[in-house]
C-alpha cells in the first residue's frame, strides 16, 4: 500500500508542473502604430476621447522577448463609453494596445 501511495505521489508531482504551465497562457497581438500625434489625434477627434490618466509602462516584444519602456495613456469618451490605451515610445511612435466600449467607473 505504501508503494502505491508513493508511486501515486511521484506521478502527481511529475504532472503538476505540466498542468500549471498549461494554465499560463500567452498570445501575440498586433498593435497598430503611427506617429504619436497621429495616433492621439485619431482617438481624440474621431472618437471624442480625452486623456483620463497616464502612467509609465513596459511591454514585452513578441519578436525578441525584450522589454520596452513606454508612457501609457488611457483615453475615454464618458458619453459614448469608448476607450483607448496607447503606448507612447521615446522615438515618437504611439501604438494602440487596446480599445473598446462600455467604459464605466469601477464600483465594488
Amino acid at each position: 500500500m505504501t508503494r502505491t501511495i508513493l508511486a501515486f505521489a511521484i506521478w502527481i508531482s511529475l504532472l503538476a508542473p505540466a498542468a500549471f504551465a498549461q494554465e499560463q497562457k500567452q498570445f501575440q497581438t498586433l498593435q497598430p502604430c503611427a506617429p504619436v500625434l497621429e495616433m492621439t489625434r485619431t482617438v481624440m477627434v474621431d472618437y471624442g476621447e480625452k486623456p483620463l490618466f497616464a502612467a509609465a509602462g513596459n511591454q514585452r516584444s513578441a519578436n525578441n522577448g525584450e522589454w520596452y519602456a513606454s508612457d501609457m495613456m488611457y483615453f475615454v469618451n464618458q458619453d459614448s463609453g469608448t476607450w483607448s490605451l496607447i503606448s507612447l515610445y521615446a522615438d515618437g511612435i504611439g501604438c494602440m494596445v487596446a480599445a473598446g466600449t462600455d467604459f464605466k467607473p469601477y464600483t465594488d
